[in-house]
Parts: C-alpha cells; structure tokens; sequence
C-alpha cells in the first residue's frame, strides 16, 4: 500500500515513510517539485520503511536519467499508450547493451563511493520500472506493451483513462470498470504486476479495488489529506461558533 506525496518539504515524506507505506508515490508529473526538491524527497524515504517511487513527468529519456541517478526504488512513466513508447521508457532505464541510458551515476552509486563493476551488475534489480496506461489507446496496445523487456509492472490511471473515452473522472461507470477489468485480466495472463493510483479513503473503496485484482494501490495524498483535515477543523469551529452565538 502506497500514499502520493505532492508538497515540495521533505519532511513529509520522512513522516509518511516513518509512519509505515509500503511505498511512497512522489509525484513530479502534477505538482511543483524540481529536481533537487525530489533528490531530497528520496533521501527522506530513505529514513523510514517506505520506498521511494518517483513519477516524472513524461516519459523522455533526459528526465528520466536525472532521477535515476538519484537512486529512488522505482520510476514511473506517465501516459505510455503504446508499446514502441514503452520501449523507450525502458530504454532510457537501462544501460547499453539492454538500453540507450546514459552512464554518470551519483547517489544511485553511493556518491561514487562503490565499486562501479558492482553497480552495473546489479543495477537492472535495485529498482522497479512501472508504466501508467491512462489511455484507451494504451488499452488497445497492451498486449504488445506486456511484452516489452525489463517492465516490472504498469498503473492505471483510472482518471485520465476514463477521460479517454469521453467520462473524465467518472471512473466507476459501468463503461471504465469494463475496460479496467480488461487491463487487469491483461495484466494477470501476462504475469505482469498491475496497480492503481486512487483516492480510495475508505475501507470499502480501498477493498473494491483490490477485489478487482490489484496487487498494490497507492491511495490518498499529503495535500487531500491535509485539505480534508482543514475542511473539518474548519466546519468544527463554524458549529461551536454558530452554538455560542
């Protein structure tokens, strides 16, 4: 189990990471990290349990290297809707002979403290490589996209992917539930993990998503829960406000 982080102090992520995730989601693609911001986010993780799992915001080979070079737990690439555009995600997270990245590790080699032959070695398994199918396109690729070398596992972005067939944010229709039932059968017969990035902020929503087959949810937010947290300290002083008048 997983919870986005969106602000920019790496305090948050510290505490999250203290508290207990599974993994933390920090989020490039939506909010306004920079990325000497994220270096920091991932050193924070680091001081908890949680793992840290960057999303960047789109899927280009320079964007990428920059934060591998962070040494985060995992990437993700958002909206990859086809199987060539795949290719190049994992491209750009591996290092020639299996891909096209670029060599110039810092703290992903412990500050050039460690024996680069090791790190080569085993740098293909030292962090995950998740793609976001967002897309209807993405669905209609998909068994090509499973395919694709070194993928560890893909999310859902159920928002966007119901926004592509015309019910943007309305990912409980009948109509997204379908297609999301499709990934997931997908998913399951390929033998590739699949999430979900979703509020989910109750026990039943968190359940109905599991029961649809998702073998890791990242669910809720540093700013929706501190936006909901406001909203109730808020409505609690109106209503002793209201009674003392």
């Amino acid at each position: 189990m997983g919870f986005e982080i969106d602000y920019t102090d790496p305090s948050i992520s510290e505490m999250a990471s203290r508290i207990g995730f599974d993994f933390l989601w920090l989020d490039m693609e939506h909010s306004s990290v920079n990325h000497e911001t994220m270096l920091t986010e991932i050193i924070a993780c680091s001081s908890g349990s949680a793992a840290s799992v960057v999303r960047v915001p789109w899927n280009e080979p320079y964007v990428a290297k920059r934060i591998l070079e962070m040494g985060p737990d995992g990437i993700i690439f958002p909206m990859v809707n086809s199987a060539a555009e795949a290719r190049i995600a994992m491209d750009s997270c591996m290092y020639p002979p299996y891909g096209k990245r670029g060599f110039g590790p810092r703290r992903a080699c412990n500050y050039l403290l460690e024996d680069m032959s090791v790190y080569i070695n085993e740098v293909s398994d030292r962090f995950c490589r998740f793609i976001q199918i967002e897309h209807i396109d993405a669905v209609r690729d998909l068994d090509a996209i499973l395919k694709v070398s070194f993928l560890d596992g893909i999310i859902v972005g159920p928002c966007d992917l119901s926004g592509s067939i015309g019910l943007l944010n309305d990912i409980y229709n009948p109509k997204v539930l379908k297609v999301i039932d499709e990934i997931v059968g997908k998913c399951k017969a390929a033998k590739i993990p699949a999430g979900i990035a979703v509020g989910a902020d109750t026990p039943e929503l968190l359940k109905f998503w599991l029961d649809k087959g998702f073998q890791f949810i990242s669910a809720g937010s540093d700013m929706g829960e501190l936006g909901a947290a406001i909203k109730r300290r808020k409505l609690m002083m109106d209503k002793v406000r209201n009674e003392c008048i």
